[in-house]
């Protein structure tokens, strides 16, 4: 495979400043979510490079997994995600783990979102391939990823969901645009994904899909990616994000939890060996999920 990223003089990946990444990899922006990451793992060991992008090393459950931060927004994601996925050998399973405000008003602080796919409403992945260019979740893992969040709390409609994410460049404007000079054309693009049924707004997941639409191109071994965001926010019109920090700390540590098991299911059923889990149930459900307009009426006045 030819290599697009930089290396150090020793070798190693410039930005995150390691030479190995296992297959089975957590993702997250924050360095302190990542190290957080560490508490589960056996064996563990974290790295900090000079730039403080942390990454992380052990097994769970005997599996290996790594674990590593890519910063804030798109651009920052598109310089480490392919570091990460250079230095991982044969399939991998790549999972980020982030924070979102919700677009719909059934969606809320404490839920969990699951993407199955990503509105482009940024620059960065189309110096890859314009904008026309899907983005959308590996479709194998959004089941595993209901299953696993199902085992530790969570009800797939209540406060669990599936479905479209808004991704963007910019944390103030795009998600707030009322405060925006340009907030006439703003407001009525937002408006617009949120009537297409946009469950959330947060950053960088496109950058996963479209790295590994590239990727796989380019090396052996299939690439599998997924998201599960945090609701810290609620869709509330003409106001601040209001970050639910009480929410955000419980989240963050199901969400660690969640992933794993998502990881550990993923090799089970790469290997063949029967899930601890019965997915057909949760296949079901899916097959079962209400139409957005039944959502909505059922809300409360």
């Amino acid at each position: 495979m030819d290599s697009i990223t930089f290396k150090t003089d020793t070798g190693k990946e410039y930005h995150l400043e390691t030479d190995r990444m296992h297959p089975y990899i957590l993702s997250a922006g924050s360095p302190s979510r990542v190290e957080k990451i560490a508490e589960y793992l056996e064996s563990s060991k974290i790295e900090e490079g000079d730039r403080k992008l942390t990454v992380v090393h052990g097994r769970y459950e005997g599996l290996p997994v790594s674990a590593f931060t890519t910063g804030m927004g798109p651009a920052s994601a598109s310089i480490v995600i392919p570091e990460a996925i250079e230095r991982s050998e044969g399939d991998i399973t790549m999972l980020r783990l982030g924070t979102a405000g919700a677009l719909q008003p059934y969606v809320e602080s404490g839920d969990i979102v699951t993407a199955t796919g990503a509105i482009r409403d940024e620059g960065t992945t189309e110096a890859a391939v314009g904008s026309e260019f899907p983005s959308f979740a590996s479709p194998e893992l959004v089941p595993i990823i209901i299953a696993a969040a199902e085992k530790h709390g969570y009800e797939f409609e209540e406060n669990l969901w599936a479905g479209i994410i808004h991704v963007k460049d910019d944390l103030y404007f795009k998600e707030t645009p009322q405060f925006s000079p340009s907030k006439e054309s703003l407001e009525s693009r937002l408006e617009a994904y949120k009537r297409m049924g946009a469950l959330s707004s947060s950053m960088e997941f496109s950058v996963y899909t479209v790295m590994r639409d590239y990727y796989e191109a380019r090396r052996a071994g299939n690439i599998k990616v997924g998201a599960l965001l945090a609701i810290v926010s609620e869709a509330r019109e003409g106001s601040h994000v209001q970050v639910d920090k009480d929410a955000k700390g419980k989240l963050e540590t199901d969400m660690i939890k969640i992933g794993l098991d998502v990881l550990k299911l993923a090799d089970d059923l790469r290997s063949g060996e029967t899930p601890e889990i019965d997915l057909t149930k949760t296949v079901g459900k899916m097959l079962q999920s209400s139409s957005r307009k039944k959502l909505r009426e059922d809300q409360p006045e």
